[in-house]
């Protein structure tokens, strides 16, 4: 009698795990959600999902809803997101490799003393250039759903000011836009935020991403043309 042996031989494949990522609406445009993410920030966020061996699946939210998502898990991460005690809370800050200047914006033929905390100010809702506003006392502050909301409002002089992100406010400019005075606030940091469950198994990994890649792709002297 003759038997046949049969081997069989299965071949474990490890899946690229696959990132549901959140992005502010027009945050900026090296974002994801731009057409064609540009400058350093696209490099750099490119080279971390490489390095990381994760695929990043990009969608944009409304800041609010952006950060629900991922403090319930239904997304795994942020970006760019600034750190901040409260949303430390709810979150898992990855470590620091985003810094953003928020610009306080008048139109050029205006004298606003930005001191004055009665001076009405138009902020994005649920972003933390809103929550510094409060923290510093403004009384007066106009909340949009977003940053060209801002333009819009401070160009019909519904308002003496804005507070901005410099990112954004790059994002918006165009040869047309008045030729804005400018001012620091302060200035932030951030990175990634990842929901505390994702953060479990894939913080370590991210984080070394992020310094190799910093180590990897210089940043330039002067901001991106």
């Amino acid at each position: 009698m003759t038997r046949w042996i049969f081997l069989c031989f299965v071949a474990t494949v490890q899946a690229t795990p696959l990132v549901k990522a959140g992005n502010p609406t027009n945050f900026s445009l090296s974002l994801p959600g731009a057409t064609v993410p540009v400058g350093y920030d696209a490099f750099l966020l490119r080279c971390i999902e490489q390095q990381s061996r994760m695929q990043f699946d990009w969608k944009s939210y409304p800041n609010n809803r952006l950060f629900h998502l991922v403090k319930t898990g239904e997304l795994d991460l942020v970006y760019p997101a600034l750190f901040d005690a409260e949303r430390d809370k709810k979150s898992v800050r990855s470590i620091e490799f985003v810094t953003v200047n928020n610009i306080w914006l008048t139109l050029p033929d205006s004298e606003v003393d930005l001191t004055d905390k009665s001076i009405a100010v138009s902020v994005k809702r649920g972003s933390l250039q809103a929550s510094y506003l409060e923290k510093a006392g403004y009384t007066n502050v106009v909340y949009v759903e977003e940053f060209d909301k801002q333009l819009a409002t401070l160009d019909a002089r519904r308002v003496d000011a804005a507070l901005i992100p410099d990112l954004s406010l790059k994002a918006l400019l165009s040869d047309r836009s008045p030729v804005y005075r400018q001012h620091i606030f302060n200035t932030t940091s951030g990175g990634f935020y990842l929901s505390k469950e994702f953060a479990k198994h894939h913080l370590h990994s991210v984080n070394q991403a992020i310094l190799l890649c910093q180590q990897q792709i210089s940043k330039p002297a002067l901001p991106d043309e």
